[in-house]
């Protein structure tokens, strides 16, 4: 809505431009450690001290095989946000789940046959690419935090499952995960897609604004890690026709909301739901949700 497509086009190229120099500092500085160690980890505006670090390397990381088969139906996408018992106090303590929890969960799953796949495994297995095995889940993590590499990532190989990191700008580095943290994820057979830049409602940004938090992630992200991106996740799930369009031209395959259900091929590409996992939630009880598709409406993400 108001801008051309060759504006547009203008205005991606110039972010990019724009962008080259951060770029550069930021691999500069994950190269030299500057990034390796401290900050913080939270979900929304949740902070709480993080501990531990690390990094997989390329060349001794194993991704698995995916996960194919004939099936090509609906496939819940799990939805979760710091994987570590919350601290006292903390903001949004429903969005933190305790380490053991995530483990029960996953082993759950695994033992009623689910098998992770990914968002873009999905899309092309929908599509007439590869199909999926019988029982396809995704296991998809929001902004950004130690903990996804630290924590969800050897319960997820411990099964031989990759999840899918959807990953905000701000957060890559000193504060989130830092660069070969990010590879070590890649390189395990986790996608990675994007969440924006700073996490804003994206329908209320400006069309400059907006431009830079779609494409600009995409931009970003493909720049660090030297993959496709094909996926874009809403924060807070928020969006509209205008945010769809800007996902869509930015050259995003599919995006997910925060809406319950399971996803479906017969969705709207542009608005998947997924299935969020309070921090509270047993493993039966996700289990539940991921058969029925029902679960827990939130405007975090």
């Amino acid at each position: 809505m108001g801008d051309s497509d060759s504006t547009r086009s203008v205005a991606i190229r110039r972010l990019v431009a724009g962008g080259a120099l951060v770029l550069v500092l930021l691999a500069v500085a994950s190269a030299i450690g500057l990034f390796g160690g401290g900050g913080t980890e939270g979900a929304g505006e949740g902070k709480a001290a993080r501990a531990g670090s690390g990094a997989v390397s390329a060349a001794s990381a194993a991704a698995p095989k995916p996960n194919t088969g004939p099936y090509r139906g609906s496939v819940p996408i799990l939805m979760y946000h710091v994987v570590k018992a919350p601290g006292p106090g903390v903001a949004y303590p429903e969005l933190w789940t305790p380490p053991e929890t995530f483990r029960e969960t996953i082993s759950l799953l695994a033992s009623k046959g689910y098998k992770g796949v990914t968002i873009a495994q999905v899309w092309k297995a929908w599509r007439g690419g590869p199909g999926l095995p019988s029982k396809p889940i995704v296991v998809s993590f929001d902004d950004g935090y130690l903990s996804h590499f630290a924590t969800a990532r050897p319960i997820l190989r411990s099964v031989g499952w990759p999840g899918v990191l959807n990953l905000e700008g701000k957060n890559i580095g000193s504060g989130g995960l830092t660069v070969p943290q990010v590879k070590g994820l890649i390189a395990l057979g986790w996608e990675l897609g994007a969440h924006s830049m700073t996490h804003p409602d994206l329908p209320t940004v400006s069309e400059a604004q907006l431009t830079e938090e779609v494409a600009g992630s995409r931009a970003l992200l493909r720049k660090l890690f030297r993959v496709p991106v094909e996926t874009f996740c809403y924060p807070a799930g928020k969006n509209d026709q205008r945010v769809q369009r800007a996902v869509r031209e930015a050259g995003y395959l599919t995006a997910t909301t925060v809406e319950p259900g399971v996803a479906s091929p017969q969705d709207n590409p542009f608005a998947l739901p997924r299935i969020r996992v309070n921090g509270t939630d047993s493993a039966p009880a996700v289990l539940r949700r991921v058969q029925t598709g029902d679960g827990v409406a939130g405007s975090y993400g």
